[in-house]
C-alpha cells in the first residue's frame, strides 16, 4: 500500500487469504498507505489502528509500519561505507563503490514475521550497488541483540547500523557472486 500497489495488495489477499476479489477490493480500499494518515482525506492525526477518520467518518485499518521498511533501507543505503568491507582483498578495486537502493520487499515476505527473525537473524533482499550503483547484489541483513530486541519491540533500526567506524567490517562484499552481508548491533 505504501508503494501505491492496491491491486498486488488485492491479489496477495485473495491468495494468502483465501478472499474473494470483491473481498480483497473492500479491505484494500481501508488500507491507508501511510499510518496515521486517513486514506480518504489524507487527515493525518490518526492515532489508533482501525479507527474512523475523525474529519471524513472513512474507516482505516491505520496499521503500524513494521520497522523493515523504506526509511530503514533508505538509511542503510545512505550507511554503507565501502572502505569497511571485511575483505582485505578487494578494499581497493571497491575504493569507487556506492549503494543506489536497498529493497524494503524481502525476496520472502515471510521473512519479515519476528518468530522468521528470530530464528534466522537474518533478511534478504536486493541492493543496487557498483562504481556506478547499477549492478544487482543479494543483500543479507544479519541481526544482532540490539536490532532483534528492537524488532521485537517495534522500535526504528535506524540506530542499529554501525557508525563512524564503531564495527569495522560490518560489511562483507562478494563481487564474484553479487552478495553482499552486513550485520546491524
Amino acid at each position: 500500500m505504501q508503494n501505491d500497489l492496491r491491486i498486488f495488495a488485492e491479489k496477495k489477499l485473495i491468495d494468502y487469504c483465501t478472499l474473494t476479489q470483491n473481498e480483497a477490493r473492500i479491505i484494500a480500499k481501508h488500507l491507508n498507505n501511510r499510518n496515521g494518515k486517513c486514506s480518504e482525506c489524507e487527515f493525518d492525526e490518526l492515532n489508533e489502528e482501525n479507527t474512523d477518520c475523525p474529519n471524513c467518518g472513512a474507516f482505516n485499518y491505520n496499521l503500524n509500519e513494521p520497522v523493515f521498511n523504506i526509511n530503514f533501507c533508505s538509511q542503510l543505503e545512505w550507511s554503507l561505507d565501502f572502505q569497511n568491507v571485511e575483505n582485505e582483498t578487494i578494499k581497493y578495486s571497491v575504493k569507487e563503490f556506492w549503494c543506489d537502493g536497498v529493497q524494503h520487499l524481502p525476496y520472502d515476505i515471510n521473512s519479515l514475521l519476528y518468530k522468521n527473525i528470530e530464528k534466522h537473524k537474518e533478511i534478504i533482499t536486493k541492493a543496487w550497488i557498483g562504481s556506478g550503483g547499477d549492478e544487482i547484489y543479494e543483500m543479507k541483513i544479519k541481526f544482532g541483540e540490539q536490532s532483534l530486541e528492537n524488532y521485537k519491540n517495534n522500535k526504528s533500526l535506524d540506530e542499529c547500523i554501525p557508525r563512524n567506524n564503531e564495527n569495522p567490517g560490518w560489511i562483507k562484499l562478494f563481487m564474484e557472486d553479487k552478495k553482499i552481508e552486513v550485520q546491524l548491533k
